[in-house]
C-alpha cells in the first residue's frame, strides 16, 4: 500500500473517529492573517483591538522579563513592534489553548504545563543556540503533543490506561498508546494542526517528531526536533508537568552535543530554564 494511500485512510480514520478542538474565532483569523506574507501590523492590531482580553495578555507578555522588556509598553502598537508577528501569533494560540481541552482536571493541568513548559525552554534554547528561530521553538513546543489533548478529549479512560501504563510499567507512551489506540498522538497532532491552518512546516515537525530516519534527511527539522525534545526533559527534571523519575534522574543524554551545546554550559541554561518555568509559566 502507497504512503499516500495510508495517509489518505488515516485522514479518514481520524476525521471518522475524532471530534477535532475548534479554536476561538480570534485566534482563526490571526491564523488567517499570518498567513498572509504581507500582512501588516495595523491590521494585526485592529484585529487583536476587538478582543480586550487578548489584548491585555499581549500587553502582559511584552511588559514581561520574559522577552526582555526594558520599558513599560502601554499599547497595542508599540507591543506588536516590540515582540514581532510571530510571538503574538505565538501568545495568540497559547492564550488559547485551555480552550481546546472539554475538560480540565488534574490530567489536563498537567498536560497543560507540560505544553506550556516544553514552548518556554524550547524558546530559551534556541535564543542560546542560535541556530533555530525562538519563536519557531516556541510554537513547535507548545504543540507537539496536542495530539494527547485530543486524544484525552475523546477518550479519557483509555487515554487514562496508557498514562498508566506509562508510569507503572516504564515503558514509552508511544510504546503504551499502540496498544490501546489505532492511531499515535502523533498522527493526531499533525492532523490537527493542519486542519487548523498552520503552515507545513509545524505538521512535519509533529508527525516525524519520533521518526529518526525522516529527521535525518532534513537537518533545520532535525535540530529543531532536538531542542523540543531536550525541553522535554528539562520539564521533566524541573516538575513542569507528568513527573516521572525527576531530579537528578533525568538525563539529557546527547541531546546537548546534538545541539552543539557543550557541558561547561549546560547548568547555566537550565538554571535560566528554571527561571523562566517560575516566571512565564504565569503569563498564560
Amino acid at each position: 500500500m502507497s504512503s499516500a494511500v495510508q495517509k489518505s485512510q488515516l485522514d479518514d480514520l481520524l476525521a471518522r473517529t475524532l471530534e477535532l478542538p475548534v479554536l476561538p474565532a480570534t485566534t482563526q483569523k490571526v491564523l488567517g492573517l499570518m498567513s498572509d506574507p504581507d500582512v501588516s501590523i495595523e491590521k494585526v492590531k485592529r484585529l487583536v483591538s476587538t478582543d480586550p482580553g487578548l489584548t491585555a495578555k499581549i500587553l502582559k507578555v511584552a511588559n514581561s522579563a520574559f522577552y526582555g522588556s526594558y520599558r513599560n509598553i502601554q499599547n497595542l502598537s508599540q507591543a506588536i513592534l516590540r515582540l514581532g508577528l510571530n510571538a503574538v501569533r505565538n501568545i495568540v494560540v497559547a492564550t488559547s489553548m485551555k480552550n481546546v481541552y472539554k475538560r480540565f482536571g488534574l490530567a489536563e493541568k498537567l498536560i497543560w504545563e507540560q505544553m506550556i513548559g516544553s514552548a518556554l525552554a524550547a524558546s530559551v534554547i534556541a535564543r542560546h543556540t542560535r541556530t533555530v528561530d525562538p519563536e519557531d521553538a516556541f510554537i513547535g513546543g507548545l504543540l507537539h503533543d496536542i495530539g494527547k489533548v485530543v486524544i484525552n478529549n475523546e477518550y479519557p479512560e483509555r487515554f487514562a490506561k496508557v498514562i498508566e501504563r506509562v508510569y507503572n510499567e516504564q515503558v514509552s507512551f508511544e510504546a503504551a498508546e499502540k496498544d490501546v489506540f489505532e492511531f499515535s498522538q502523533r498522527d493526531v497532532g499533525a492532523f490537527v494542526v493542519k486542519k487548523w491552518g498552520f503552515p507545513e512546516t509545524l505538521e512535519l515537525l509533529i508527525k516525524f517528531f519520533d521518526d529518526k530516519e525522516a529527521l535525518s534527511r532534513d537537518k533545520q527539522l532535525a535540530h529543531l526536533v532536538a531542542i523540543i525534545a531536550l525541553s522535554d526533559r528539562m520539564c521533566q527534571k524541573f516538575g513542569m508537568g507528568w513527573r516521572k523519575g525527576g531530579g537528578s534522574e533525568v538525563s539529557f543524554g546527547n541531546l546537548p552535543e546534538i545541539l552543539g551545546l557543550d557541558e561547561t554550559v549546560m547548568p547555566q541554561l537550565s538554571e535560566s530554564v528554571k527561571s523562566v518555568f517560575e516566571q512565564g509559566a504565569e503569563l498564560y
